[in-house]
C-alpha cells in the first residue's frame, strides 16, 4: 500500500497580503513545515501544486525531493483545480493520497499516522469534533473527485459523491488552524512559539 501527498500552494494569498507558503514559523517556512511533517511520517511521494510566485517557491523547496506541478490558470480558477492536478498525477502512483493546503502548516506526525489507518473512502481528522486538515483519500474517492464538475470545490464534492467518510478524532488542535489573514498567521506563530 503506497500513500502519497498533494499540497496546494498555487493561490494568490490575497487576504493575507503576503505569500503564505514562504511565511516563517520558527526557523522554517509554512511550506517546509508541511513537507517535513509528511517526510517524518514516512510519506515520500509528495506533489506540490504551484502557481503564484511558482519559480521562487520551487527554488526555495528544491532540496526537499518533491515533485512540482504548475497550475498555470491559478489566477482564474479555484483551489479545487489545483487539487485535481495533484490527484491526477498521484492516482497511478499511490493507493491513497493525503491532501492538505499549504496554509495549514502545523499538523503533527501523529495525525498523519492516525489517518493512515483509515479504511474508508475518505478520512477526515477532527479535534473535539471539529473537522480539519490533512484528509486522506482512497482510490475510489480520488476517481470520483476527478470526475466531479459541480461547484463548491472539494468540500462539496465530498458531500455530494456518496463516499464512505470516517471522522478520526485526534488530540491535534493544529489541524484547525489555517493562515488566511495576518491575524491567523500571528496566532499560528504564537502557538508554535509556545510549544
Amino acid at each position: 500500500m503506497r500513500t502519497g501527498a498533494v499540497i496546494t500552494a498555487a493561490g494568490k494569498s490575497s487576504r493575507m497580503g503576503s505569500f503564505k507558503p514562504l511565511l516563517k514559523i520558527g526557523s522554517l517556512t509554512a511550506a517546509e513545515h508541511v513537507i517535513q511533517t509528511f517526510h517524518a511520517a514516512g510519506i515520500r511521494d509528495i506533489a506540490l501544486i504551484t502557481g503564484n510566485n511558482a519559480e521562487e517557491l520551487e527554488s526555495h523547496l528544491k532540496h526537499l525531493s518533491i515533485v512540482f506541478l504548475r497550475n498555470n490558470q491559478y489566477e482564474c480558477n479555484e483551489m479545487f483545480d489545483s487539487v485535481k492536478i495533484g490527484l491526477n498525477y498521484q492516482k497511478d502512483i499511490c493507493d491513497k493520497i493525503i491532501f492538505s493546503p499549504v496554509d495549514v502548516p502545523l499538523f503533527t506526525v501523529n495525525t498523519i499516522k492516525a489517518i493512515l489507518k483509515c479504511n474508508a473512502d475518505i478520512g477526515i481528522p477532527t479535534y473535539k469534533g471539529e473537522k480539519g486538515h490533512p484528509i486522506i483519500l482512497g482510490s475510489n474517492a480520488v476517481g470520483k473527485i476527478l470526475k466531479y464538475s459541480g461547484s463548491g470545490g472539494l468540500r462539496d464534492a465530498i458531500v455530494n459523491l456518496s463516499l464512505e467518510i470516517e471522522h478520526i478524532e485526534t488530540e491535534d488542535q493544529n489541524i484547525l488552524f489555517d493562515m488566511d489573514t495576518q491575524a491567523d498567521y500571528t496566532e499560528i506563530v504564537h502557538l508554535y512559539d509556545a510549544h
